[in-house]
């Protein structure tokens, strides 16, 4: 099994959707839809400021892109994955979403979590080097700091208001963490204190339809395979405020037969986590339509030549 996997918030990089021809079209897209260019944000190599309100549209639109690139070259996932904000390109991919309708609902979830931010202030920090049992007992004991992703078997982010998190990096450091670095973000993400931007995200998917994917999709979420569009949808709501599964989620995946795995979009974070997760699943990135051409000549690592995978819809009129 191939899978594809996309990147969430962080792994946004100056430049990012250079190289990538289908961005022109979908740029035009957002300009219609959400009356912003986004062109100039994700194609300017140097002094890239991101604005918290387009971050999120402009990684889903890049991430997008890429994989379009690599289904322009007639390859298609067998299953997919996204780490947080990737979950909404992942199920694109998948043809489980139409691209307009998740651009409109990311950009509501962007400026819905960075609303819930300023209500509640906060952070993230990362933890490395202290096992993921250790590091969840800390947050336990701590009150106003959970556990935002299990991203492999030595790293945790933590989330929440900022003096319990720096008590709970104190902690993690006498317990024995190699590094705690406190994260480049002002929203404390996957955590109760972002319930109100996950209302918001509930309300604007009233109105949107989500298809059964075509792909298998795993959710970061309980580390599982679903295939239900209600539950789907649940699962989009419910991912603002749970942690994110990563680790476990390639676990299942490995079970399940997964052999590669792509990472489709600007980072390569993923890849290195991937690496330690499932050391013994083959990995490799796609970015831009050079890349793409690279992993089509060595089919079959990147995935299906057409078939039955994934495949991006078109909006629902």
């Amino acid at each position: 099994m191939i899978g594809w996997m996309f990147p969430g918030q962080g792994s946004q990089r100056p430049g990012m959707a250079a190289g990538l021809d289908a961005c022109g079209e979908l740029f035009a897209v957002a300009r219609r839809i959400l009356g912003v260019d986004l062109a100039p944000l994700c194609t300017t190599a140097n002094g890239t400021t991101w604005p918290a309100d387009l971050l999120q549209p402009a990684l889903y639109l890049t991430s997008v892109a890429a994989a379009l690139a690599l289904e322009a070259r007639g390859l298609r996932p067998e299953a997919d994955l996204g780490h947080s904000l990737g979950e909404w390109a992942a199920l694109t991919a998948a043809g489980a979403l139409a691209f307009e309708d998740a651009l409109r609902v990311v950009a509501i979830r962007g400026s819905a979590m960075r609303s819930a931010a300023r209500e509640n202030p906060g952070g993230m920090a990362a933890v490395m080097g202290l096992d993921p049992r250790s590091v969840g007992e800390i947050c336990s004991d701590v009150e106003g700091v959970w556990v935002a992703s299990h991203n492999g078997p030595s790293q945790v982010v933590l989330s929440g208001a900022d003096e319990p998190l720096a008590r709970a990096a104190a902690r993690c450091r006498i317990a024995g963490a190699a590094r705690v670095v406190r994260l480049d973000v002002a929203v404390p993400a996957h955590c109760p204190l972002m319930e109100p931007a996950a209302r918001a995200v509930d309300a604007a998917l009233c109105d949107v339809i989500v298809e059964e994917p075509a792909c298998a999709f795993y959710s970061a979420v309980d580390g599982a395979r679903h295939t239900d569009p209600f539950h789907l949808r649940d699962l989009l709501v419910t991912a603002i405020t749970s942690p994110v599964r990563f680790a476990d989620t390639l676990l299942a995946m490995q079970e399940d037969g997964l052999a590669a795995l792509v990472e489709v979009g600007p980072s390569r974070v993923l890849s290195g986590l991937a690496r330690r997760c499932t050391p013994d699943v083959a990995t490799c990135a796609a970015a831009t339509d050079a890349e793409a051409d690279a992993l089509a000549l060595a089919h079959p690592l990147a995935g299906t030549r057409g078939g039955s995978g994934g495949g991006t819809r078109e909006r629902h009129a």
